[in-house]
């Protein structure tokens, strides 16, 4: 599981980062990496691209539970077809026959531990048979339910969230939430929970640390506080967390003037660059 000690990083962006090559502990060519936080004691999340035609034929199993979002192309696993937008839970030790991609893949990828793979027969079933595949698209946009210490009152209108999966455990979540054009919450807020967030469209404004466009990668662990928070253009996220999420809020004098010199932007700069994958706002089609 993520230990909360990994590194606090706001923001990364993600085109800036190195390429470096991985074979996940298995000598079959075509797969590089970003690294973007973690490593294998806390967990490691990575964005991994795929060369067109990548095949790896060998069984495998992931030595942790694995979660991907497919950003762009497609990737196969075992007879499942994931193309952008999809998104997979693969449980640890889960046996997958084969995996490869036709057209090449960018691929959001967070291991709950140890990134790498086993080789090894995976006829046998004695594993994790915990393997989800969503079309994230196929989600309704819905209002933001009530939280610990935020009423559905307290929501600033304009946030819709789509749940993508809920632990019935743990209450870890991963979850896309939407914010439209010119929206503004003027709180500063913490949570007693570690936040992974990847700015998938848009434009965002996220307190002190400024200004972000798409393809913004922060990991913040527990009880820091952030805000506050606005958005010219409109933005998606892709956020996950360790438990439920709860809000804790406070004010700052600075806040408004803060808000207003970044919405007196007209935008070109934000607007940028602010889509690295395509359209997310609603259908993926676009």
């Amino acid at each position: 599981m993520i230990s909360a000690s990994r590194e606090h990083i706001e923001f990364a962006q993600i085109s800036e980062l190195s390429i470096q090559g991985n074979d996940f502990g298995n000598p079959n060519p075509g797969l590089r990496t970003r690294v973007l936080s973690g490593n294998a004691l806390s967990g490691c999340t990575m964005l991994v691209e795929a060369a067109p035609g990548w095949c790896n034929p060998y069984g495998v199993r992931f030595v942790s539970d694995l979660e991907v979002l497919i950003l762009s192309g497609d990737l196969r696993i075992n007879d499942s077809i994931l193309t952008r937008g999809f998104y997979s839970f693969i449980g640890a030790n889960f046996p997958i026959d084969s995996m490869s991609s036709s057209s090449g893949a960018i691929i959001f990828w967070m291991a709950n531990g140890s990134p790498q793979w086993q080789v090894g027969d995976c006829s046998e079933t004695d594993g994790s048979q915990d393997f989800n595949v969503v079309d994230t698209s196929s989600i309704p946009w819905a209002d933001s339910p009530a939280y610990e210490g935020r009423e559905v009152d307290e929501v600033v209108p304009g946030l819709s969230v789509r749940l993508i999966r809920q632990d019935p455990i743990t209450s870890a979540y991963t979850l896309m939430t939407r914010h439209e054009p010119g929206w503004v919450d003027p709180r500063l807020e913490a949570h007693d929970t570690w936040e992974e967030l990847l700015l998938v469209q848009g434009d965002y404004l996220m307190g002190t640390t400024g200004g972000l466009t798409g393809g913004s990668y922060i990991f913040r662990p527990p009880i820091r506080p952030h805000g506050p928070q606005a958005t010219v253009s409109g933005a998606v996220w892709f956020c996950r967390g360790e438990k439920e999420i709860d809000f804790q809020y406070h004010h700052e004098s600075w806040v408004e003037d803060h808000i207003s010199a970044y919405l007196k932007d007209n935008g070109t700069i934000r607007r940028k660059n602010s889509m690295p994958w395509g359209n997310w706002w609603d259908s993926l089609n676009d």
